[in-house]
């Protein structure tokens, strides 16, 4: 016969303690560390952006500009814009805090502090926070511990900062280019003279 004040002899923190899981794309629940962040937000800007760019070039070529938009002078079309944009930038901001509360979990804390992204300043601290703050190494309250970055994860997050250094790169040798061909062109017509 069993003893009914034993304690109990189930394992609770065995081998599920350390059990992992792997993070979904436009989930609002689980996990997600700071590279894994930075790469959905970059993934789901780049699929809005998808979106918006179709959008802008049928009212461009419907002529809507943005002095129409704003002076009214568009009628529908006009209308039918500022609803795509304002569904636009709805959804981006959604994802942003859907995206900031995964994150703010995998830290250990509740997502509704995603809400001081709308503070001035703080939410300044709050992109620090979540940016450079490593996540909890072990399964919390909010879920298990995401599983390792993938390859793609990890050119999906540093895909925006390569296109800036490609920028700048070309930025700065596009005019040197320029330059020196004017210059060439001038030294070529000197000679001829």
């Amino acid at each position: 016969m069993s003893d009914p004040y034993a304690k109990p002899q189930a394992d609770l923190g065995g081998a599920n303690s350390q059990a992992t899981y792997q993070p979904k794309f436009l989930s609002t629940q689980g996990r997600i560390g700071r590279l894994r962040y930075l790469a959905y937000s970059m993934g789901a800007s780049f699929l809005l952006y998808l979106v918006a760019i179709p959008v802008v070039l049928i009212f461009a070529a419907a002529g809507v500009t943005a002095s129409s938009l704003t002076s009214g002078e568009a009628g529908a079309a006009s209308a039918i814009a500022m609803l795509a944009i304002v569904v636009l930038y709805i959804a981006m901001i959604a994802i942003s805090f859907i995206y900031a509360k995964r994150r703010l979990n995998d830290l250990g804390q509740t997502g509704w502090l995603s809400l001081l992204m709308l503070v001035p300043l703080v939410n300044l601290i709050l992109a620090i926070y979540i940016l450079f703050f490593p996540g909890q190494p072990a399964n919390n309250q909010y879920g298990a511990k995401p599983v390792s970055n993938t390859t793609g994860v990890v050119i999906l997050a540093f895909f925006p900062l390569l296109i800036f250094i490609l920028g700048i790169v070309a930025a700065v040798s596009l005019p040197a280019y320029q330059d020196y061909v004017q210059r060439a062109e001038q030294a070529q017509s000197q000679l001829q003279e």
